[in-house]
């Protein structure tokens, strides 16, 4: 098991000192019967505890004084080195749904803390509180509201927050200010913010919830797991379980229908006849997979990809090349992004593989190796720079004991030759 780093970096720019010894003597006075394994009572009262958690200059760190982001990186820590319980997951694959188990914290990246490499654009950009951010329709008394405004808060600000995470989920005002939610729309009640939200469609609600993460969790917070038997990427949320619902009320069906094989495949061949003609080529093989999508090197389900033609290996025949669309990449992007336009995105996807083919014909992909510098680019963004430094030094020594251990002989044998050779 991991120990607690003694000195992290948290995403306001403060530093924490943290006492791994301190913390797991803390942790068995921290659990009460009201309090969740795991949960934010419980990383508070462990942080609180004494000689825990301190301030860069050595004194007594303010936990609760702590905005909600700091405080769940701590939170996070705490549960990836096992300071706190984190249960065992069982959850199915996004591409394949085959199912696997994993406790998602002790996946997460943890270096970039550690080495303080909090600066990416993206990932560690501050979250807006000063502007309205965009939603889905939401009714809010006789007005739809499309907009909602959501304040920072501190520890001690979210506290009925944490106190609810163990009970049924329900909506109440204490929890709209906890949350940080100050405008609905035009409303700024929170009893009727409260109301809305119990009501609200569900992707209308879990568009608030994203937001509500991106406020209050650093995007740092989410664990890759690689499934064993697709290969595709599946993110994990660190810490697992969160204080902010992700789901309320019963769920709806789906308004949008996604076409089905039949229709998607004469999609596909409608538009494919259009852009060969558009760009001037032919006799490329084009097929709709409704199998498991196959993933790029970073583990993401391919929309589309390219088979260069060549000879049979099997049968020794000449084989045309090959594009390829996945039903299932398109139906899921489908159902998680409401904007996805599946026409726009089909055409796209046949361009850009043609794109790849008329690449081979020339003999050179430069779009090939654009799309693995991306997929590097995104490691490194995730792990911290000095962590793949230290990883790609140690494959290099790994590699290095390998070769040393399978040549060893022959470097005894030189060895006697060239001393019988100048010794004798």
């Amino acid at each position: 098991m991991p120990r607690l780093s003694a000195r992290v970096h948290l995403p306001s720019g403060r530093v924490a000192r943290l006492s791994d010894e301190a913390a797991r003597r803390a942790k068995t006075r921290a659990r009460t019967p009201d309090t969740r394994p795991g949960g934010c009572l419980e990383a508070l009262a462990i942080l609180e505890a004494e000689n825990v958690a301190k301030t860069d200059a050595g004194a007594p760190l303010d936990a609760r004084g702590l905005s909600l982001r700091d405080f769940h990186v701590l939170r996070a820590l705490l549960v990836h080195t096992g300071v706190q319980t984190e249960e065992l997951a069982e959850l199915p694959c996004e591409n394949c749904s085959e199912v696997f188990r994993v406790v998602p914290s002790r996946l997460l990246e943890i270096a970039p803390f550690v080495d303080g490499e909090l600066d990416d654009p993206e990932l560690d950009a501050p979250f807006d509180h000063e502007v309205a951010h965009a939603i889905p329709a939401i009714r809010v008394g006789t007005e739809l509201a499309r907009s909602i405004r959501i304040s920072a808060r501190t520890v001690e600000e979210a506290l009925p927050l944490f106190r609810a995470e163990s009970a049924q989920t329900r909506i109440t005002p204490a929890l709209v200010v906890a949350m940080g939610i100050t405008a609905l729309g035009r409303e700024r009640r929170a009893s009727a913010i409260a109301k809305a939200l119990t009501e609200a469609p569900p992707e209308a609600y879990q568009a608030v919830a994203d937001l509500l993460y991106q406020a209050h969790y650093s995007a740092r917070l989410v664990a890759v797991h690689r499934c064993a038997a697709c290969g595709a990427r599946n993110d994990l949320d660190v810490p697992w379980h969160r204080e902010i619902p992700y789901e309320v009320g019963e769920p709806r069906k789906s308004r949008r229908a996604f076409p089905d094989l039949d229709t998607f495949e004469a999609m596909v061949t409608e538009a494919a006849e259009r852009i060969y003609r558009a760009r001037g080529v032919r006799n490329i093989d084009l097929i709709v997979d409704d199998g498991v999508p196959a993933c790029d090197d970073g583990g993401e389900p391919l929309l589309g990809c390219y088979t260069p033609g060549g000879t049979d290996a099997t049968l020794g025949i000449p084989r045309a090349p090959e594009i390829r669309l996945f039903y299932r990449t398109f139906q899921t992007e489908h159902r998680r992004d409401r904007s996805f336009d599946v026409v726009a995105e089909i055409d796209e996807t046949i361009d850009h593989e043609i794109t790849h083919h008329l690449h081979h014909l020339a003999g050179d992909d430069p779009l090939d190796e654009e799309e693995h510098a991306v997929i590097e680019k995104e490691a490194i963004r995730r792990i911290g720079k000095r962590e793949a430094a230290r990883r790609a030094g140690r494959g290099l020594a790994s590699d290095l004991a390998g070769f040393v251990r399978t040549t060893w002989p022959l470097f005894v044998i030189a060895f006697v030759a060239t001393y019988f050779t100048f010794c004798r």
